[in-house]
């Protein structure tokens, strides 16, 4: 507590586990390559951020970063990079902003999965209207909207990740 008062909350907390010693070293050296990739991309998503927002890296918010990240995963191609319930372009500028949402594709407290495979970046709007529900629990409301459950379905086929699309 007296370290929160005086330097604020941490960004993060890196926990370092003794199963890591069970690894070989192959294994260790695997980890670390891949830690070391997803530092230099988050340093790039930062530098990213800072200049859509301009402002300085430092004050990039790791939900920022993680925006950024399920932004990407939406699709290669950044004019597809699209709301997956309402179909709504979302522009770089538009996802730093209050109307895009890290929304959970299927409810925490159903899953307690918090992982970036249950994660997407969704339009404010959208994921008031799904709520607490997975996207097929909600397909009623999204078709009052005009929001045709086949076309999130399409949406989230352009998505990479298959166990991220096979949440949809």
């Amino acid at each position: 507590n007296t370290l929160i008062k005086r330097y604020g909350h941490p960004s993060e907390v890196i926990v370092e586990l003794a199963r890591d010693l069970k690894q070989s070293k192959e294994q260790r050296d695997e980890d670390n390559k891949r830690q070391a990739d997803n530092q230099r991309r988050n340093a790039r998503l930062r530098s990213d951020i800072a200049t859509v927002l301009n402002i300085s890296p430092e004050r990039v918010r790791a939900a920022d970063i993680q925006k950024m990240i399920l932004w990407k995963e939406l699709s290669v191609n950044v004019a597809d990079r699209r709301c997956p319930y309402s179909g709504v372009q979302i522009s770089a500028a538009m996802l730093l902003s209050e109307q895009v949402e890290i929304e959970h594709i299927l409810p925490f407290s159903e899953t307690l999965d918090d992982s970036l495979n249950n994660k997407t970046v969704a339009m404010r709007q959208a994921n008031r209207i799904k709520g607490n529900r997975a996207p097929w629990q909600a397909r009623e409301d999204f078709e009052s909207q005009g929001w045709a459950y086949e076309s999130i379905i399409e949406r989230a086929k352009q998505i990479p990740n298959m166990a991220k699309r096979a949440r949809f």
